[in-house]
């Protein structure tokens, strides 16, 4: 008897100390992965300030050339002059300074699953007004932005999911948080953010640094958000310039909602037709977006809050960086707002 109580007073012991062990283990693993803000995409005090008072380089139809060839459902390849909108992988835009992604979705059913490229689920693609361009599943450009994130603790990520075509609506609704279950559970390397406009700061030290809108005329469970801003868009062609700082801020504050500052604000710099896509991105692109620091200035005049999102065709286009002039327009903000 007095054997056994011994054998199982040194399990206890020995139990005991294992859980003293795994409980400092957590205690550290807990203060290794605890971020403090110290800057939020490079800008430094911007911490306490919320996603509405600051400002996210971002693209155009993110995914439509983001991973090459673009196919019509038929098979057929779609000629790139009115439907390729970039061309960077989804990787290669975050590299230059992009944090802002406009995705077009639809779906491909288990039935029209077809190799490598047809994959069943929610796809990105580029709708005209009769048909879809098609192009990769959106978990790969979920899975290049996850990476990314994972990589770079600072950085907080916005992804729009707008104009999907009617057949898909139901679909969309029905499995996009299945699709994103890893960012909601936390099992990824980032979290959606449990609010469409967090504090920046405690977006980071959460690691809740992604945050999803979508729209398609149902209401989405959080923490996947209704998409809900201004927009500047206007459906005009252009051939020979970009627009002028006082059209752009007059589209931008003349929307009633413009004084509501839970309705982000959106520049939308490119020309909707009159050229080639490549060709209308080389008007605005360049010392022209210089406009936009401008444009920041003047709409805070107005409304008492920054521009939010940039949206531009072909991001690699030109020899001016438009991240390059968001972080001028941001470190304007912070001194701002702060």
């Amino acid at each position: 008897v007095s054997t056994q109580s011994t054998g199982s007073s040194g399990i206890n012991a020995e139990y005991g100390e294992m859980m003293r062990v795994a409980l400092v283990f957590v205690l550290i693993v807990g203060v290794v992965s605890a971020r403090t803000c110290t800057k939020v995409n490079g800008i430094s005090g911007a911490c306490g300030l919320h996603l509405n008072y600051f400002t996210l380089a971002g693209t155009h139809n993110s995914a439509s050339g983001a991973f090459g060839q673009l196919y019509w459902w038929s098979g057929g390849a779609v000629p790139s002059c009115f439907y390729r909108n970039q061309d960077l992988s989804i990787t290669d835009q975050l590299a230059q300074g992009i944090r802002y992604f406009d995705f077009d979705i639809a779906h491909i059913n288990h039935s029209q699953a077809d190799g490598d490229w047809w994959e069943e689920g929610i796809v990105l693609v580029h709708c005209g007004a009769s048909d879809c361009a098609y192009t990769r599943s959106l978990r790969r450009a979920m899975s290049e932005i996850e990476n990314f994130l994972g990589s770079h603790r600072d950085e907080v990520v916005v992804v729009r999911m707008k104009d999907h075509p009617e057949e898909s609506r139901a679909y969309i609704r029905d499995n996009l948080a299945r699709e994103l279950s890893r960012f909601i559970t936390g099992s990824g390397k980032v979290k959606l953010s449990r609010t469409d406009n967090p504090v920046l700061g405690e977006a980071i030290e959460r690691n809740e640094r992604l945050i999803v809108t979508v729209n398609g005329g149902f209401n989405p469970r959080r923490p996947i958000h209704s998409l809900r801003q201004v927009e500047s868009y206007k459906m005009e062609g252009g051939t020979d310039a970009c627009f002028s700082v006082n059209e752009m801020v007059h589209r931008l504050t003349s929307d009633p909602r413009a004084k509501y500052d839970y309705y982000p604000l959106q520049v939308d710099w490119y020309h909707a037709f009159g050229l080639c896509l490549w060709d209308l991105a080389g008007l605005c692109d360049g010392t022209e977006l210089h406009k936009l620091i401008e444009i920041n200035r003047e709409v805070v005049k107005v409304t008492r809050r920054p521009i939010n999102l940039v949206m531009i065709d072909y991001a690699g286009r030109g020899d001016v960086k438009l991240a390059d002039v968001v972080a001028q327009i941001n470190r304007y903000n912070v001194n701002m707002f702060t």
